[in-house]
């Protein structure tokens, strides 16, 4: 008896401390970041740029005021800042305290483009004291441009598209296609241009290539939450287990899916072999500028 005694107490006394290890990298991962570049050539691209693309904030904050964060994108010095949403979050409070100083600081010096994500979408329902078009309001007035299911030319022969997903794509365990010309008739996808889709979930890649845009931007699925070799995500937001697509650069046919890890977490705290992203997006043409 003293032995299995011994030996039960020592098995408890190891899961605790592999218990605690755990927990301690999962903290260091969700206040830290690392910096991500991703190199895309193509015809359709008349002159080099370079972009940053954030993604699920979710009002975490890198250092005092986003301090750190902010001093990673001064030091890349971006031509173009992409948002893709989930910036905030709203689920049983709001959390928008870290969130607003960041935007203002960051569309005081660079050109931001913001999608809607399905925490900024929930802001329809209107629980908070602040409903979604005061939120749109506020960042139209820093000067950012707020793509809901529309498009702009940046320039360059580069085009910007931001696409909402309505609330039954968010569900548990969704996985069907979207709706049957569900992108066409919110988006005019000209093939000529270079296109660049912020759509929030990565879920719907055959939908986003079929649509015609070259490179689709995602977040939403905060890496995995545990990151297994190969890519693979232990389990999403939405409870696909098992999932390869939850980070890095996907292909499809001719388009390019990437997608963020994220900067935040909120409903499960926890980020194991996966580390809070900040992306840098570099654009060329095939022919020298």
């Amino acid at each position: 008896r003293s032995l299995m005694k011994n030996i039960f107490s020592k098995i408890i006394g190891l899961g605790a401390v592999g218990c605690t290890t755990l927990l301690l990298r999962s903290f260091y991962e969700r206040k830290k970041f690392k910096v991500v570049h991703y190199n895309i050539t193509a015809d359709k691209i008349s002159r080099s740029k370079k972009i940053v693309f954030l993604t699920d904030l979710h009002n975490n904050s890198f250092g005092k005021n986003n301090k750190k964060l902010l001093a990673a994108i001064d030091k890349i010095s971006p031509d173009l800042i992409l948002i893709g949403g989930d910036m905030i979050t709203v689920k049983d409070k709001l959390g928008i305290e870290n969130v607003l100083p960041l935007l203002k600081r960051l569309s005081n010096k660079y050109t931001c483009i913001y999608a809607n994500g399905n925490h900024e979408q929930r802001l329809v329902e209107n629980k908070f004291g602040l409903n979604y078009h005061m939120y749109r309001k506020i960042l139209e007035n820093m000067g950012i441009v707020y793509l809901s299911d529309s498009s702009i030319d940046v320039g360059d022969n580069i085009c910007i598209h931001g696409l909402d997903l309505e609330k039954k794509y968010y569900l548990r365990r969704f996985k069907k296609p979207l709706d049957k010309g569900y992108i066409k008739e919110r988006l005019h996808i000209d093939k000529s241009h270079y296109n660049i889709l912020l759509a929030h979930s990565p879920l719907f890649i055959k939908d986003y290539a079929k649509c015609g845009v070259d490179l689709t931007l995602c977040g939403h699925f905060h890496g995995g939450t545990v990151r297994l070799p190969y890519g693979i995500g232990v389990m999403t937001p939405q409870f696909h287990f098992f999932s390869r697509l939850v980070v890095g650069m996907k292909r499809f046919g001719e388009m390019v899916e990437i997608i963020g890890a994220g900067l935040g977490t909120h409903s499960i705290n926890i980020r194991l072999n996966d580390m809070s992203e900040l992306i840098v997006i570099n654009l060329k043409g095939r022919k020298r500028d």
